[in-house]
């Protein structure tokens, strides 16, 4: 593209970007406070607070990649669209920021700005071990079984909770969880976010449908044991994940992000005032657009003047034997928040990578996660090389989502990164497995005709 037309699709994309924040602050004060006040969400019409929180919002799209071509991209993208924006619009209304702006809104702006430069930063090759497709595919079925099994021994056939049961089924499942082992819920999140989008991106792409089917039976037996909304939605965001990307041939303008943004915002509402109902706005602007906004001022507002916890309630604080505050009983930060604003000792305020980040090391926290999430997707992009998008896309999506309402750790260990990682580290690419055959004495290169469970030999 040349100068003339990065220019204008930067204009464009400043364009929509302003109409979408008009758009988000509008159905903030409109829509989102007066039913969630009870929440700690506030409003403020003071021009000068939306004029400053407008300004940083818009700040990071002079910037920010102008095309989705790689998954780090869609990384910093789903960032700026669900936690940074809604911390800056959000956050500046509940701590009634004026005309000094806190230092943790300049280090997230900073943040957007390193995890922006992604797309300059070289992809390396890494050295792989080939094994072949069908073994990979019978250990991750083993795995997948075998976990299922232990998990309907454990929880039971269920079927799906409706909408008014979700909290209660939520509550039980937790209940489960604390009295087994803590690889419950490694295993749960493994197979919803790794191993169940896995099996779907291997049945569209080679179009072995048992295996699409096996993947979307997979997330509703989690969404039966734990009723959380993500594990039910996420259908629904990889199968449209992956058609919006394919649809631009895997190089989707990031324009279009607020296109469709400002569509669903219209209509999330035209539904619930036609329907006169508030599920839309509850379960999908406020929770999804708008908490993890609110959660981020909360924290900040917390942990500014309250002890860090320099991460001593994970399994690496543990390890050096750190300890949490001194005369703290809750168990974790997220406990703590949700007791502390919610008057709820059960409730688990689960904040988003930077928020979480603040509450163990302040700013200087929010950098050095930013740091290690920019190798995180560094390394992603490097072994996602020469693989099929689809299986990337799929592999990578719940891991991403999973930044917006989770601990950097616990994204790693727990929501999936990890499990993608090694997945797409064993499964051969298709230019690796047409080389094979070709040595192993096949006459073609093509993969797609090969024989055996997959396609390849």
């Amino acid at each position: 593209m040349n100068k003339i037309g990065m220019s204008l699709s930067r204009l464009w994309l400043l364009v929509f970007g302003g109409i979408y924040l008009l758009v988000f602050v509008w159905t903030y004060a409109e829509f989102i406070v007066p039913r969630f006040s009870w929440q700690h969400f506030t409003y403020s019409p003071v021009p000068e607070r939306n004029a400053l929180a407008l300004a940083l919002s818009l700040l990071p799209l002079l910037w920010m990649p102008l095309y989705i071509d790689r998954p780090s991209v869609l990384a910093v993208w789903v960032l700026y669209f669900l936690v940074y924006v809604p911390s800056v619009v959000v956050g500046f209304h509940v701590l009634s920021v004026s005309n000094s702006i806190p230092l943790f809104f300049w280090v997230l702006l900073g943040s957007m700005l390193l995890l922006s430069l992604l797309p300059l930063m070289p992809r390396v090759l890494l050295p792989r071990v080939y094994v072949p497709r069908d073994w990979v595919i019978t250990g991750v079925m083993g795995i997948w079984g075998g976990g299922y099994l232990y998990l309907l021994k454990i929880f039971g056939l269920r079927s799906l909770p409706t909408l008014s049961r979700i909290y209660a089924v939520r509550l039980a499942a937790r209940s489960v969880l604390s009295s087994h082992a803590g690889i419950i819920g490694y295993l749960m999140r493994w197979l919803n976010n790794a191993f169940n989008p896995f099996f779907m991106a291997i049945g569209i792409q080679k179009r072995k449908w048992i295996f699409l089917g096996l993947g979307i039976l997979g997330e509703l037996l989690i969404f039966s044991f734990d009723a959380t909304k993500s594990t039910l939605m996420s259908v629904f965001y990889l199968l449209g994940l992956y058609a919006v990307l394919r649809w631009k041939r895997w190089r989707f303008p990031a324009v279009l992000l607020f296109v469709g943004a400002i569509a669903l915002f219209g209509l999330a509402l035209a539904v619930d005032l036609g329907f006169h109902s508030f599920v839309m706005r509850t379960y999908l602007l406020r929770r999804v657009f708008y908490m993890p906004g609110l959660l981020s001022a909360l924290y900040y507002e917390y942990f500014s003047s309250h002890p860090h916890w320099y991460w001593a309630h994970t399994a690496f604080g543990r390890i050096l034997g750190l300890l949490p505050p001194p005369g703290e009983v809750a168990k974790t930060p997220s406990f703590l928040i949700g007791e502390f604003y919610f008057h709820n000792p059960a409730g688990n305020a689960n904040v988003n990578v930077w928020g979480d980040a603040f509450a163990n090391m302040g700013n200087y926290g929010v950098v050095l996660v930013t740091f290690g999430l920019f190798l995180l997707l560094w390394l992603y992009d490097s072994v996602s090389l020469d693989h099929d998008p689809a299986l990337v896309y799929f592999l990578a999506g719940m891991p991403i989502f999973a930044l917006t309402n989770s601990a950097f750790l616990t994204v790693i260990l727990t929501h999936g990164w990890l499990a993608a990682i090694l997945l797409l580290w064993l499964w051969p690419p298709e230019k690796f497995v047409a080389k094979r055959y070709v040595q192993e004495g096949g006459e073609g290169t093509e993969v797609d005709g090969l024989p055996h469970l997959i396609g390849d030999g």
